[in-house]
């Protein structure tokens, strides 16, 4: 190959550098606000998983130990299963998850394995999950 005093290096020009850098800028841009509203929704749904469990602890005490066992919702993030406080893991310092109970009563969880039956809301930011307990079996559910 003759040379003509000016040999071509591989790489990228500095023009090229800077449209690839505004390119990924943009698309970050557009994707970090839609990843930012998916992260309550999740909280929201592993409150709801937690709850579940707890409802379900609830109702499997009231059976063994042969006594009504309640619990109640709290606004602030949490809730009540008999004299006992627990707060849920994605409620935060803030109160930014509550459990609301339909109705505002207490749920009862009887020895005979059924409950009162009822509703209850786990509300988010931007979510809502909902779990409903069954009055004949005292099950807890995802609702849909």
């Amino acid at each position: 190959m003759p040379c003509n005093g000016r040999q071509r290096q591989a790489g990228f020009t500095l023009v090229e550098l800077l449209v690839v850098l505004a390119i990924m800028a943009l698309i970050a841009g557009i994707a970090l606000p839609l990843v930012g509203q998916a992260i309550p929704g999740v909280a929201a749904r592993g409150a709801a998983a937690e709850l579940r469990v707890a409802l379900q602890g609830a109702s499997a005490d009231a059976v063994s130990q042969a006594r009504t066992v309640m619990f109640r919702g709290d606004p602030g993030g949490g809730f009540w299963i008999d004299r006992r406080y627990y707060r849920l893991a994605g409620a935060g310092s803030a109160g930014q998850m509550r459990v609301v109970v339909a109705g505002a009563g207490p749920i009862a969880f009887y020895p005979w394995g059924g409950s009162s039956g009822g509703r209850i809301w786990i509300e988010g930011r931007q979510q809502r999950q909902e779990i409903a307990v069954d009055p004949v079996t005292g099950r807890a559910i995802f609702a849909r």
